[in-house]
């Protein structure tokens, strides 16, 4: 798993960006987040992901957000 940060997130249209340690942007559906809850979901907080390649980018799945570690 790789850990990051919510960069931002758009609730009205349910995606977002996570940045990753490294740097890169990496994209997010809220379907993606343990619990799926994106009233959970805030800019800041760090996360876990595992993180593949769809052909247009990285695109985050099984996103676990850390409780302890939030923003």
């Amino acid at each position: 798993m790789t850990c990051g940060r919510i960069k931002c997130f758009f609730h009205a249209k349910g995606y977002g960006y996570i940045e990753d340690f490294d740097g890169h942007e990496v994209y997010f559906h809220y379907t993606s987040v343990e619990g799926g809850n994106p009233v959970d979901i805030a800019e800041g907080a760090n996360v876990f992901f595992d993180a593949i390649n769809t052909g247009m980018g990285l695109e985050a799945h099984r996103v676990t957000i850390s409780k302890s570690l939030s923003a």
